[in-house]
Protein backbone atom coordinates (compact mmCIF):
# COMPACT_ATOMS: atom_id res chain seq x y z
CA UNK A 1 0.00 0.00 0.00
CA UNK A 2 1.61 3.49 -0.97
CA UNK A 3 1.35 6.35 1.36
CA UNK A 4 -1.05 8.36 -0.27
CA UNK A 5 -3.47 4.96 0.11
CA UNK A 6 -2.12 5.61 3.79
CA UNK A 7 -3.20 8.89 4.42
CA UNK A 8 -6.25 8.49 2.82
CA UNK A 9 -7.25 5.78 5.07
CA UNK A 10 -6.13 7.85 8.58
CA UNK A 11 -8.43 10.46 6.87
CA UNK A 12 -11.54 8.21 6.33
CA UNK A 13 -10.79 6.34 9.49
CA UNK A 14 -10.38 10.26 11.42
CA UNK A 15 -13.78 11.25 9.66
CA UNK A 16 -15.44 8.17 11.19
CA UNK A 17 -14.24 8.77 14.27
CA UNK A 18 -15.34 12.21 14.55
CA UNK A 19 -18.94 11.58 13.24
CA UNK A 20 -18.85 9.15 16.24
CA UNK A 21 -17.83 11.79 18.48
CA UNK A 22 -20.81 13.81 17.49
CA UNK A 23 -23.31 10.72 17.59
CA UNK A 24 -22.26 9.89 21.55
CA UNK A 25 -22.45 13.74 22.14
CA UNK A 26 -26.09 13.35 20.99
CA UNK A 27 -26.51 10.35 23.27
CA UNK A 28 -25.00 11.99 25.72
CA UNK A 29 -26.91 15.48 25.54
CA UNK A 30 -30.79 14.10 24.25
CA UNK A 31 -31.55 12.46 27.75
CA UNK A 32 -30.24 15.66 29.73
CA UNK A 33 -32.07 18.21 27.79
CA UNK A 34 -34.56 17.33 28.70
CA UNK A 35 -34.25 18.02 32.35
CA UNK A 36 -31.52 20.53 33.21
CA UNK A 37 -31.95 22.76 29.04
CA UNK A 38 -29.34 23.86 27.03
CA UNK A 39 -27.17 26.02 29.23
CA UNK A 40 -23.29 27.24 29.19
CA UNK A 41 -22.15 24.82 31.93
CA UNK A 42 -24.12 21.84 30.37
CA UNK A 43 -22.19 22.47 27.08
CA UNK A 44 -18.81 23.09 28.57
CA UNK A 45 -19.28 19.87 30.71
CA UNK A 46 -20.60 17.43 27.49
CA UNK A 47 -17.32 18.99 24.73
CA UNK A 48 -14.87 18.27 27.89
CA UNK A 49 -16.43 14.41 28.44
CA UNK A 50 -16.52 13.99 24.65
CA UNK A 51 -13.01 15.81 24.40
CA UNK A 52 -11.38 13.62 26.60
CA UNK A 53 -12.89 10.29 25.30
CA UNK A 54 -12.04 10.82 22.18
CA UNK A 55 -8.08 11.44 23.25
CA UNK A 56 -8.30 8.37 25.27
CA UNK A 57 -9.13 6.22 22.18
CA UNK A 58 -6.25 7.38 19.92
CA UNK A 59 -3.40 5.30 21.33
CA UNK A 60 -6.00 2.12 20.84
CA UNK A 61 -6.52 3.20 17.47
CA UNK A 62 -2.80 3.50 16.44
CA UNK A 63 -2.52 -0.21 17.99
CA UNK A 64 -4.98 -1.82 16.34
CA UNK A 65 -5.19 0.29 13.16
CA UNK A 66 -1.46 0.97 12.90
CA UNK A 67 0.96 -1.33 15.03
CA UNK A 68 -1.08 -4.50 14.88
CA UNK A 69 -2.27 -4.17 11.10
CA UNK A 70 -0.99 -7.48 10.66
CA UNK A 71 -2.34 -9.83 13.28
CA UNK A 72 -5.09 -11.50 12.12
CA UNK A 73 -8.40 -10.26 12.39
CA UNK A 74 -9.45 -12.44 15.56
CA UNK A 75 -6.10 -11.67 17.62
CA UNK A 76 -7.08 -7.92 17.08
CA UNK A 77 -10.99 -8.38 18.43
CA UNK A 78 -9.18 -10.25 21.71
CA UNK A 79 -6.79 -7.47 22.04
CA UNK A 80 -9.65 -5.35 22.60
CA UNK A 81 -10.24 -6.56 25.86
CA UNK A 82 -6.70 -5.30 26.86
CA UNK A 83 -6.91 -2.04 25.00
CA UNK A 84 -10.72 -1.12 26.46
CA UNK A 85 -8.80 -1.36 29.64
CA UNK A 86 -5.96 0.81 28.65
CA UNK A 87 -8.44 3.34 27.30
CA UNK A 88 -10.45 3.59 30.50
CA UNK A 89 -6.59 3.84 32.19
CA UNK A 90 -5.82 6.71 30.25
CA UNK A 91 -9.39 8.25 30.59
CA UNK A 92 -9.55 8.29 34.28
CA UNK A 93 -5.90 9.88 34.18
CA UNK A 94 -7.01 13.06 31.86
CA UNK A 95 -10.47 13.45 33.38
CA UNK A 96 -8.08 13.76 36.97
CA UNK A 97 -5.97 16.41 35.57
CA UNK A 98 -8.66 18.31 34.09
CA UNK A 99 -10.37 18.35 37.23
CA UNK A 100 -7.81 19.23 39.27
CA UNK A 101 -6.64 22.11 36.56
CA UNK A 102 -10.47 23.24 36.96
CA UNK A 103 -10.89 23.20 40.45
CA UNK A 104 -13.49 20.41 41.12
CA UNK A 105 -13.75 17.93 43.13
CA UNK A 106 -11.64 14.64 42.21
CA UNK A 107 -13.80 11.94 41.21
CA UNK A 108 -14.47 9.14 43.46
CA UNK A 109 -14.12 5.31 43.13
CA UNK A 110 -17.98 4.94 42.99
CA UNK A 111 -18.09 7.95 40.56
CA UNK A 112 -15.33 5.94 38.40
CA UNK A 113 -17.79 2.75 38.45
CA UNK A 114 -20.13 4.73 37.63
CA UNK A 115 -18.88 5.99 34.48
CA UNK A 116 -17.61 2.36 32.98
CA UNK A 117 -20.68 2.11 30.95
CA UNK A 118 -21.10 5.50 29.10
CA UNK A 119 -16.94 4.86 28.52
CA UNK A 120 -17.51 1.54 27.08
CA UNK A 121 -20.61 2.45 24.16
CA UNK A 122 -18.42 5.32 23.04
CA UNK A 123 -15.23 2.79 22.79
CA UNK A 124 -17.67 -0.04 20.95
CA UNK A 125 -19.18 2.53 19.03
CA UNK A 126 -15.95 4.04 17.64
CA UNK A 127 -14.16 0.30 17.36
CA UNK A 128 -16.84 -1.27 16.15
CA UNK A 129 -17.42 1.83 13.31
CA UNK A 130 -13.87 1.90 12.09
CA UNK A 131 -13.52 -1.87 12.23
CA UNK A 132 -16.79 -2.29 9.82
CA UNK A 133 -15.23 0.21 7.62
CA UNK A 134 -11.69 -2.15 7.54
CA UNK A 135 -13.68 -5.06 6.59
CA UNK A 136 -15.70 -3.57 3.48
CA UNK A 137 -12.38 -1.70 2.52
CA UNK A 138 -10.73 -5.32 2.10
CA UNK A 139 -12.99 -6.93 0.89
CA UNK A 140 -13.23 -3.87 -1.87
CA UNK A 141 -9.42 -4.91 -2.01
CA UNK A 142 -9.89 -8.37 -2.52
CA UNK A 143 -12.62 -8.28 -4.86
CA UNK A 144 -10.14 -5.85 -7.65
CA UNK A 145 -7.52 -8.53 -6.83
CA UNK A 146 -9.65 -11.39 -7.97
CA UNK A 147 -10.54 -9.29 -10.63
CA UNK A 148 -7.29 -8.97 -11.93
CA UNK A 149 -6.42 -12.46 -11.44
CA UNK A 150 -9.04 -13.56 -13.45
CA UNK A 151 -7.93 -10.86 -16.24
CA UNK A 152 -4.89 -12.23 -15.99
CA UNK A 153 -5.66 -15.77 -16.35
CA UNK A 154 -7.55 -15.09 -19.51
CA UNK A 155 -4.52 -13.32 -20.73
CA UNK A 156 -2.61 -16.26 -20.09
CA UNK A 157 -5.17 -18.74 -21.57
CA UNK A 158 -5.17 -16.57 -24.89
CA UNK A 159 -1.53 -16.84 -25.08
CA UNK A 160 -1.52 -20.69 -23.89
CA UNK A 161 -3.46 -21.55 -27.44
CA UNK A 162 -1.34 -18.56 -29.00
CA UNK A 163 1.56 -20.57 -28.14
CA UNK A 164 0.05 -23.73 -29.42
CA UNK A 165 -0.96 -22.62 -32.70
CA UNK A 166 2.13 -20.99 -33.61
CA UNK A 167 3.90 -24.45 -32.65
CA UNK A 168 1.79 -26.59 -34.74
CA UNK A 169 2.27 -23.98 -37.82
CA UNK A 170 5.72 -24.77 -37.77
CA UNK A 171 5.39 -28.56 -37.64
CA UNK A 172 3.27 -28.11 -40.89
CA UNK A 173 6.08 -25.73 -42.37
CA UNK A 174 9.01 -28.64 -41.27
CA UNK A 175 6.76 -31.28 -42.75
CA UNK A 176 6.26 -29.61 -46.29
CA UNK A 177 9.70 -28.41 -46.24
CA UNK A 178 10.59 -31.96 -45.33
CA UNK A 179 8.23 -33.31 -48.39
CA UNK A 180 10.33 -31.13 -51.00
CA UNK A 181 13.52 -32.28 -50.61
CA UNK A 182 14.78 -34.73 -52.96
CA UNK A 183 15.22 -37.97 -52.56
CA UNK A 184 18.94 -38.09 -52.58
CA UNK A 185 19.02 -36.08 -49.55
CA UNK A 186 17.81 -38.23 -47.56
CA UNK A 187 19.51 -37.35 -44.85
CA UNK A 188 18.30 -33.97 -44.71
CA UNK A 189 14.89 -35.16 -44.80
CA UNK A 190 15.59 -37.14 -41.70
CA UNK A 191 16.98 -34.57 -39.89
CA UNK A 192 13.87 -32.23 -40.66
CA UNK A 193 11.97 -34.83 -39.60
CA UNK A 194 13.40 -35.04 -36.55
CA UNK A 195 13.27 -31.87 -35.50
CA UNK A 196 9.85 -31.64 -35.80
CA UNK A 197 9.11 -34.58 -33.47
CA UNK A 198 11.46 -32.85 -31.07
CA UNK A 199 9.36 -29.81 -31.70
CA UNK A 200 6.20 -31.57 -30.75
CA UNK A 201 7.60 -33.28 -27.55
CA UNK A 202 8.46 -30.35 -26.06
CA UNK A 203 5.13 -28.69 -26.40
CA UNK A 204 3.55 -31.99 -25.42
CA UNK A 205 5.90 -31.56 -22.29
CA UNK A 206 4.23 -28.43 -20.89
CA UNK A 207 0.93 -29.99 -21.45
CA UNK A 208 1.49 -33.03 -19.53
CA UNK A 209 3.09 -33.60 -16.12
CA UNK A 210 4.46 -37.21 -16.89
CA UNK A 211 4.76 -39.37 -20.18
CA UNK A 212 5.75 -42.92 -21.22
CA UNK A 213 9.15 -43.64 -20.21
CA UNK A 214 10.19 -44.88 -24.05
CA UNK A 215 8.67 -41.50 -25.16
CA UNK A 216 10.79 -39.75 -22.92
CA UNK A 217 14.10 -41.74 -24.37
CA UNK A 218 12.82 -41.58 -28.47
CA UNK A 219 12.72 -37.79 -27.47
CA UNK A 220 16.60 -37.51 -26.15
CA UNK A 221 17.55 -40.30 -28.71
CA UNK A 222 16.14 -37.64 -31.31
CA UNK A 223 17.94 -34.44 -29.64
CA UNK A 224 21.23 -36.12 -29.77
CA UNK A 225 21.07 -37.48 -33.49
CA UNK A 226 20.33 -33.53 -34.42
CA UNK A 227 23.10 -32.76 -31.98
CA UNK A 228 25.46 -35.32 -34.05
CA UNK A 229 24.52 -33.92 -37.65
CA UNK A 230 26.17 -30.77 -36.19
CA UNK A 231 29.03 -32.19 -34.13
CA UNK A 232 30.08 -35.42 -36.82
CA UNK A 233 31.97 -37.49 -35.50
CA UNK A 234 33.19 -35.40 -31.87
CA UNK A 235 29.88 -36.72 -30.80
CA UNK A 236 29.48 -40.21 -30.24
CA UNK A 237 26.29 -41.90 -27.79
CA UNK A 238 25.14 -45.24 -26.65
CA UNK A 239 20.76 -45.47 -25.17
CA UNK A 240 21.27 -48.60 -23.13
CA UNK A 241 17.82 -49.14 -22.34
CA UNK A 242 17.77 -52.91 -22.07
CA UNK A 243 16.29 -53.61 -18.57
CA UNK A 244 14.36 -50.71 -18.00
CA UNK A 245 10.49 -50.40 -18.05
CA UNK A 246 9.31 -48.70 -20.68
CA UNK A 247 5.57 -47.95 -20.11
CA UNK A 248 6.88 -45.93 -16.56
CA UNK A 249 6.05 -42.57 -15.97
CA UNK A 250 8.14 -39.94 -15.37
CA UNK A 251 8.00 -36.07 -16.13
CA UNK A 252 8.75 -34.99 -19.57
CA UNK A 253 12.17 -33.22 -20.32
CA UNK A 254 13.55 -34.69 -17.38
CA UNK A 255 16.80 -36.50 -19.22
CA UNK A 256 17.21 -33.57 -22.00
CA UNK A 257 18.23 -30.83 -19.60
CA UNK A 258 20.78 -33.31 -18.41
CA UNK A 259 22.17 -34.76 -21.90
CA UNK A 260 22.19 -30.40 -23.23
CA UNK A 261 24.60 -29.75 -19.94
CA UNK A 262 26.94 -32.66 -20.63
CA UNK A 263 26.56 -31.44 -24.38
CA UNK A 264 27.82 -27.82 -23.35
CA UNK A 265 30.30 -28.00 -20.65
CA UNK A 266 31.96 -31.80 -21.69
CA UNK A 267 31.56 -32.38 -25.89
CA UNK A 268 31.66 -28.75 -27.36
CA UNK A 269 34.73 -27.53 -25.79
CA UNK A 270 37.21 -30.65 -26.67
CA UNK A 271 38.51 -30.78 -29.40
CA UNK A 272 38.57 -34.57 -29.61
CA UNK A 273 34.89 -34.23 -28.35
CA UNK A 274 33.52 -36.90 -26.05
CA UNK A 275 30.80 -39.53 -25.58
CA UNK A 276 27.80 -39.50 -23.68
CA UNK A 277 25.98 -42.93 -22.19
CA UNK A 278 23.06 -42.95 -20.97
CA UNK A 279 21.38 -46.20 -19.08
CA UNK A 280 18.27 -46.66 -18.09
CA UNK A 281 17.16 -49.58 -15.27
CA UNK A 282 13.95 -50.67 -13.88
CA UNK A 283 13.15 -52.35 -10.87
CA UNK A 284 10.43 -53.44 -8.48
CA UNK A 285 10.43 -49.85 -6.91
CA UNK A 286 11.93 -47.09 -8.79
CA UNK A 287 13.04 -46.32 -12.47
CA UNK A 288 16.93 -45.48 -12.32
CA UNK A 289 18.95 -43.63 -14.89
CA UNK A 290 22.59 -42.90 -15.07
CA UNK A 291 24.15 -40.36 -17.34
CA UNK A 292 27.81 -39.98 -18.23
CA UNK A 293 29.96 -38.05 -20.53
CA UNK A 294 33.47 -37.60 -21.13
CA UNK A 295 35.32 -34.78 -23.12
CA UNK A 296 37.05 -31.93 -21.01
CA UNK A 297 38.04 -32.85 -17.98
CA UNK A 298 36.36 -30.98 -14.92
CA UNK A 299 38.57 -30.46 -12.46
CA UNK A 300 36.12 -28.67 -10.17
CA UNK A 301 34.05 -29.34 -7.58
CA UNK A 302 30.31 -30.64 -7.18
CA UNK A 303 29.71 -27.29 -5.44
CA UNK A 304 31.38 -25.60 -8.13
CA UNK A 305 28.96 -27.26 -10.86
CA UNK A 306 25.98 -26.26 -9.07
CA UNK A 307 27.26 -22.67 -8.76
CA UNK A 308 27.67 -22.34 -12.79
CA UNK A 309 25.39 -24.40 -13.65
CA UNK A 310 22.30 -22.29 -15.73
CA UNK A 311 19.21 -24.24 -15.55
CA UNK A 312 20.56 -27.66 -16.25
CA UNK A 313 21.01 -29.10 -12.75
CA UNK A 314 19.53 -27.15 -10.61
CA UNK A 315 16.17 -27.30 -12.42
CA UNK A 316 16.18 -31.11 -12.71
CA UNK A 317 17.77 -30.97 -9.08
CA UNK A 318 14.35 -28.97 -7.80
CA UNK A 319 12.01 -31.37 -9.36
CA UNK A 320 13.07 -34.15 -8.41
CA UNK A 321 13.33 -32.73 -4.86
CA UNK A 322 10.02 -31.18 -4.91
CA UNK A 323 8.14 -34.28 -6.99
CA UNK A 324 9.85 -37.14 -5.99
CA UNK A 325 11.75 -36.38 -2.49
CA UNK A 326 14.80 -37.83 -4.30
CA UNK A 327 18.17 -36.48 -4.82
CA UNK A 328 20.35 -35.85 -7.88
CA UNK A 329 23.90 -37.00 -7.77
CA UNK A 330 26.80 -35.99 -9.26
CA UNK A 331 30.57 -38.25 -9.68
CA UNK A 332 33.54 -36.87 -11.32
CA UNK A 333 35.58 -39.96 -11.87
CA UNK A 334 39.31 -39.86 -12.00
CA UNK A 335 39.55 -38.52 -15.80
CA UNK A 336 37.63 -35.31 -14.92
CA UNK A 337 34.38 -37.16 -16.70
CA UNK A 338 31.36 -36.62 -15.00
CA UNK A 339 28.33 -39.33 -14.28
CA UNK A 340 24.77 -38.07 -13.10
CA UNK A 341 22.86 -40.49 -12.08
CA UNK A 342 18.93 -40.25 -10.00
CA UNK A 343 16.07 -42.00 -9.65
CA UNK A 344 12.01 -42.11 -9.84
CA UNK A 345 10.06 -44.14 -7.58
CA UNK A 346 6.85 -45.74 -8.70
CA UNK A 347 3.81 -44.12 -7.30
CA UNK A 348 0.22 -45.31 -7.94
CA UNK A 349 -0.32 -45.19 -11.57
CA UNK A 350 3.13 -44.21 -12.75
CA UNK A 351 3.76 -47.69 -14.31
CA UNK A 352 2.24 -50.42 -15.96
CA UNK A 353 3.02 -53.81 -17.12
CA UNK A 354 7.25 -54.43 -18.11
CA UNK A 355 7.85 -54.77 -21.99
Amino acid sequence: MTKHKHMGNAKREILLFLFCLILMSILYATPRLFSQGISKPFIRELLVDCSIMAIACFPVWWLHFRKWTRFPMKKRFALHFFTGVIYYIIWIVLYRWYNKFAGLPVMTSQQMLQNIGPNLLFYIQVFSSLHIDLFFREREIQQHRERELRELAHKAEIESLKAQIQPHFLFNTLNSISASVPAENEHTRVLIAELADTFRYALRSTQEELVLLWQEIEFVKSYLLLEQSRFGSRLDFEIDVRSCDGQAMIPPMLLQPLVENAIEHGIEPAIDGGRIYIKCHTNEKASHFYIHNTGIPYRGTVEEMFACDGIGLNNTAKRLRNQFGEELRIEIDKEGGVAVSFAIPFTKGSRTSLI
